[in-house]
């Protein structure tokens, strides 16, 4: 489908997306939802002293092996990590003023081609390697580049290329840039200023991967841009919530203005996140999700919380920290919420009473929180 928008000098330009619109997206029914789930595995991340967790902000996974970073009010946020069964394993660096530890984890990923744990440390200003063992590799601590200071999301797109997400920030002007692997030289997609306006900021998961393109979210914009290649294109369009009254990208600073006038105004709802594996996005705003089946080109509606009638008895809560690839989703679940649950979380998955009986017996509300992986079923494309 070709979409058109236009300049602020009323030129138009036209470039490939989809609408995602109240004409192809439905509201969840318990048939739909149940069709789409093959399992639910139930993983209580392990409990002790040196793996105590509170509030999950960010859950990366990968070689089998979830990446937790927990915030608690009054310490530093720390990246842990567990294996799939949710044994604790080790944590990621150690926070300090000594050689290798970091003072301010202001943003992190995991590198998979070279196998390390990257972090950015606004407080030292500096780049800190980690062995996926935890331990700093030595040597490889580097300055932190100026243009990283508002970045709330890197993502590694390939072994050369870091894309680079920043939050909303009257000062600086970034939205979104690539890097390379070292995070030096940045490479600009667009800048303006954009000041923060309620519910603008992004959630923890603004990229997701499709195969070897990538999908990004703007800021207070409810059009979403792929990356791949080194080119930025816009991919979809959302108008589910708008009525019609869409974004379309164009040139200049004054299209990003409409868009802030237009969100304090409370004209649209804009994107706060997105959830991606391989056949399905999850987009998320406040107060609801759309499911998006890039195959069927067809979405589902699906709302917040924990609704056992509507939702089939699973919580689809991507604000609270989630994950996709694959065939899976993940997803978090506090112990009071899991125990309070449990017996309804069992009726509706009769094929796994036992198990989460088990585990709804043996967790306690002090105990870290349970992660709930929805593996999908895959479909012939």
């Amino acid at each position: 489908m070709l979409l058109t928008g236009c300049t602020s000098d009323n030129r138009p330009i036209v470039y490939n997306g989809e609408y995602i619109s109240k004409e192809n997206v439905t509201s969840a029914t318990i048939e739909q939802l149940d069709s789409l789930i093959e399992s639910c595995d139930f993983i209580p991340l392990e409990t002790g002293d040196s793996s105590l967790l509170s509030n999950i902000i960010d859950i990366q996974c990968y070689d089998d092996k979830f990446f937790v970073t927990s915030s608690v009010v009054g310490f530093m946020p720390e990246i842990l990590v567990f294996d799939n069964r949710g044994k604790y394993l080790n944590r990621i660096g150690r926070p300090g003023r000594g050689p290798g530890e970091y003072l301010g984890l202001q943003t992190w990923y995991v590198d998979p081609y070279s196998q390390e744990a990257v972090i950015v440390d606004q407080a030292k200003r500096k780049v800190f390697r980690y062995g996926l063992d935890g331990q700093y590799i030595p040597d490889t601590e580097t300055d932190m580049d100026s243009t990283l200071n508002n970045a709330k999301r890197l993502c590694p797109a390939d072994s050369n290329t870091v894309i680079a997400c920043y939050g909303i920030n009257p000062i600086r002007r970034d939205l979104l840039a690539t890097y390379p692997a070292n995070l030096k030289k940045q490479k600009p997609y667009r800048k303006t200023r954009l000041t923060w306006h309620g519910n603008s900021s992004y959630s923890s998961n603004p990229v997701g991967r499709d195969g070897d393109a990538y999908h990004v979210m703007l800021p207070l914009s409810d059009t979403i841009l792929r990356y791949r290649n080194g080119t930025w294109e816009p991919c979809y369009v959302i108008t589910y919530f708008n009525e019609g009254k869409s974004y379309k990208p164009g040139k200049k600073e004054t299209d990003f203005e409409e868009i802030r006038q237009r969100a304090a105004e409370r004209n649209f709802r804009y994107i706060r996140g997105l959830v991606e594996n391989d056949r399905y996005i999850l987009f998320e705003y406040l107060g609801g999700s759309i499911l998006w089946d890039k195959q069927a080109k067809r979405g589902t509606y699906v709302a917040d919380g924990y609704n056992a009638e509507r939702l089939n008895g699973f919580p689809f809560i991507p604000h609270t920290a989630c994950y996709g690839a694959d065939d899976y989703f993940v997803s978090v679940m506090t112990p009071s919420s899991f125990r309070d649950n449990a017996e309804t979380i069992c009726k509706n998955n009769g094929r796994q009473s036992d198990e989460l009986q088990r585990i709804a017996a043996k967790i306690s509300e002090n105990d870290n929180p349970v992660l709930i992986v929805y593996h999908l079923k895959r479909q012939s494309r």
